[in-house]
C-alpha cells in the first residue's frame, strides 16, 4: 500500500506545485495590463495634448502586451481556456476527455513547446550575447529582455502542460482525479 501511495502524493504534489505556480504568475501578471495603460495613455497624451510623440510607446506596449499573453499560457491552459473543438468535446466522457487530451498534448502541443522553449533560449542567449536590437523600431531598444520573457513564458506553458498531462493520465489509470482542483475540475464553469 505504501509504495503505491508514495508516487501518487508525489505526482500531486507536483500537479499542486505547478497549478500553485500558474496561479502565482497569474496573480502578478495581471498587473501588467495597468502598465500598457499607462503607456499607451502617455502616448496619446504626448501625442494629442502636447504634439509630441514619443518614439517608445508603441515598441513597449506590443512587448507589454506580448509578456502579458505568453506568461499567463499555463494559467490560461490550467483553466481548460485554449481553443478547442467543443462540439464534440462537451459530449465526451470525462475518461475519453482525458484520453484525447493526453493524445493530443504528447502528440501535438509538447513537441510545439520543447521547439518553442529550445528556440526561445537560444534566440535570448543570441540577442544578449550580440546586443541585438528591435530594428523594426527607430527606437531600437534591445532584445534580449523581451526574448528572455518569452522564453520563460514558453516554460512555464510547458510545465504547466506537463502537469495537466500528469492529471489526465493520472485519471485514465486510477479512474479518478489525482488531486481536487475546481480551477481544473470544472473548467466549463470558469469560462
Amino acid at each position: 500500500m505504501w509504495e503505491k501511495e508514495m508516487p501518487t502524493k508525489q505526482l500531486a504534489k507536483f500537479v499542486r506545485g505547478m497549478d500553485e505556480l500558474s496561479d502565482f504568475i497569474s496573480r502578478i501578471i495581471k498587473y501588467l495590463v495597468f502598465v500598457l495603460i499607462l503607456v499607451l495613455f502617455y502616448e496619446v497624451a504626448a501625442r494629442y495634448i502636447f504634439n509630441s510623440p514619443t518614439i517608445w510607446a508603441m515598441e513597449t506596449s506590443a512587448m507589454v502586451f506580448g509578456s502579458f499573453g505568453v506568461l499567463c499560457w499555463g494559467y490560461v491552459l490550467k483553466i481548460g481556456g485554449h481553443v478547442r473543438v467543443d462540439i464534440f468535446y462537451t459530449k465526451f466522457s470525462p475518461r475519453m476527455k482525458a484520453l484525447v487530451d493526453t493524445v493530443m498534448t504528447v502528440l501535438l502541443l509538447i513537441p510545439i513547446e520543447v521547439i518553442l522553449v529550445y528556440t526561445g533560449f537560444r534566440r535570448a542567449l543570441f540577442a544578449l550575447k550580440v546586443n541585438e536590437r528591435m530594428v523594426e523600431s527607430s527606437w531600437l531598444p534591445p532584445s534580449a529582455p523581451f526574448r528572455f520573457v518569452l522564453a520563460i513564458g514558453f516554460t512555464l506553458f510547458l510545465l504547466q502542460t506537463l502537469a495537466e498531462l500528469t492529471k489526465n493520465i493520472y485519471f485514465l489509470v486510477a479512474g479518478e482525479p489525482l488531486v481536487d482542483d475546481f480551477g481544473t475540475m470544472d473548467k466549463e464553469n470558469l469560462i
